[in-house]
């Protein structure tokens, strides 16, 4: 055979059959249900917190050793625990999501450990990322004017640590772990799997909220819910359910077109894709329903194998809106329409004190987490038109002046410097990856979706209030660059342009004496 010429790729996944995907996630779950299954039957006698916490201990004890054994599945339990982030109680040590989190940084450490001559070099994204990180802790350590209030009647504030974390330290930990982690389609298509159950349940508890909510878990969905009347998901926000259920769409309607899903998938699949619209609806949120037109434009453009399905929903989407036009023109948002100023004048008076303070503290902002405590004791307003009082008090609906308003000019020169070169790094993975399998330019279509979806969403609001939706996108980011760099690597560089020209002049000058035995490519054994 010829010798190869790129470097060998990391394998490391290669030898775990047992754990390949779903297969082994299965594997590992029943093993921890039969284990605990017997534990019980061992303890029943014993008293009930004494057996409870013998049964904790082993399930913790067999999810550690699955999870060094194979990181992916670190990685969906850590998704799961943000998602379910309000729902989970506080535990004595930490909260679920921290110790997942750092169940994630073992997982990973350990791999990278046995593949330190493998793995892929640090990229200019992710070098900005670890200064705006620290650009953010060195805003929380400064005095600042203001504490970072977040409602000034009661003294509440912030948890500013626990904020960085959320919005900064574990997303952009996920894109890391995304570009090295996940080589094979198994574990890509593993996590793409999980999402996709993570968005389902969202979908279900969105039309369950109205139609059955005796149903709904957790409680506060229907009980105390932050936006009542709007489908606010797990997360108790309309936003971010909103963008999970965009993103679990594309994904359903990828994987769904793919060849070789059984029929029995194909059908729970496509039972999904038209129930997401509907759960998109219920969220009555304008950002989500403009970011949901952007993504069916985007398939249209992009996906060759599934033109026929976006074309076919806009032009449903399309009809149903001429049908019910008044109603889509009224400020009657329960109903479907989108005409309501209230939230309108709250975002142009929350911009307009945004250009305030970016006038008085132009380079290093008011401090991480101080938006609202600015938009309380300097609230601007945009016009004499509008109340005053409208957007007294609120977080920035528009992630980019956020950022600007907190972090100053540098922060959000850091910030653009993630984004910015992000999209053009998914639409060059699009570009050159091959047209055929889920690694190529499906993985490829789904980042570039998940991202428009969050760039759209991030201009009506700081999507650094929502954790879990900026969690997944910034993963499917890293595991579609990772597959850029991956494919960059196989492909054999091409020489300049300059250095070409010449070699083909030296070539054609030299006539006979150019082709000699050492230049034919000799097969190694």
């Amino acid at each position: 055979m010829i010798k190869p010429i790129a470097p060998a790729m990391s394998r490391r996944f290669e030898g775990s059959a047992r754990m390949d995907g779903v297969a082994g996630f299965v594997l590992a779950i029943g093993a921890a249900v039969i284990v605990m299954a017997a534990l019980y039957l061992a303890t029943s006698r014993a008293s009930n917190g004494l057996g409870a916490l013998l049964l904790l201990v082993v399930a913790g004890a067999i999810i550690v050793a699955a999870c060094l054994r194979y990181p992916p599945l670190a990685v969906v339990i850590l998704l799961g625990a943000m998602f379910l982030r309000l729902a989970l109680p506080h535990l004595i040590i930490a909260d679920p999501f921290i110790l997942a989190f750092w169940l994630v940084m073992a997982s990973a450490a350990v791999w990278m450990w046995q593949q330190r001559h493998a793995l892929l070099r640090i990229s200019f994204v992710e070098v900005v990322m670890v200064l705006y990180a620290l650009w953010c802790y060195g805003s929380m350590v400064l005095p600042h004017q203001y504490p970072p209030v977040e409602y000034p009647l009661n003294g509440q504030v912030t948890a500013v640590p626990r904020f960085i974390e959320l919005s900064t330290v574990i997303p952009f930990t996920l894109y890391l772990l995304g570009r090295r982690l996940f080589a094979r389609e198994s574990a890509v298509r593993f996590v793409l799997w999980s999402i996709l159950g993570f968005a389902a349940y969202s979908t279900l508890v969105s039309i369950c909220q109205f139609d059955a909510p005796g149903l709904v878990w957790p409680r506060y969905i229907v009980d105390a819910p932050n936006w009542p009347g709007r489908a606010n998901g797990v997360f108790n926000q309309p936003v971010a359910n909103g963008m999970v259920l965009i993103v679990g769409f594309v994904i359903a309607i990828v994987l769904a077109t793919e060849r070789g899903q059984p029929a029995w998938r194909r059908v729970l699949l496509w039972l999904y894709a038209l129930a997401s619209p509907l759960a998109i609806f219920l969220t009555h949120t304008r950002a989500d329903w403009l970011a949901f037109a952007f993504v069916l434009v985007l398939g249209v453009l992009l996906v060759r194998g599934a033109r026929g399905v976006f074309v076919g929903l806009i032009g449903a989407i399309a009809l149903v809106i001429a049908l019910n036009w008044s109603i889509f023109t009224s400020s009657n948002r329960d109903a479907g329409g989108i005409g309501s100023a209230g939230e309108v004048w709250d975002r142009l008076n929350a911009i307009a004190t945004s250009i305030w303070a970016f006038k008085r503290e132009p380079w290093f902002g008011w401090g991480i987490s101080r938006f609202q405590a600015v938009n309380i004791y300097d609230h601007q307003q945009w016009s004499n038109a509008i109340p005053w009082a409208n957007g007294l008090g609120i977080a920035s609906h528009e992630t980019e002046l956020g950022i600007l308003v907190e972090l100053g000019l540098f922060g959000l020169l850091l910030w653009l410097c993630v984004i910015v070169p992000m999209i053009g790094l998914l639409l060059q993975a699009y570009w050159i990856l091959p047209s055929s399998g889920l690694m190529g330019r499906r993985l490829a279509f789904i980042g570039i979706c998940a991202l428009a979806t969050q760039m759209v969403s991030g201009a009506f609001a700081d999507l650094r209030l929502l954790d879990f939706p900026i969690c997944i996108v910034f993963l499917i980011c890293g595991m579609v660059v990772g597959a850029r760099d991956r494919e960059l690597t196989v492909r054999k560089p091409r020489p300049p342009l300059w250095l070409a020209t010449q070699a083909l002049s030296d070539h054609a000058a030299a006539g006979r004496a150019a082709i000699r035995p050492s230049a034919v490519p000799v097969e190694v054994p």
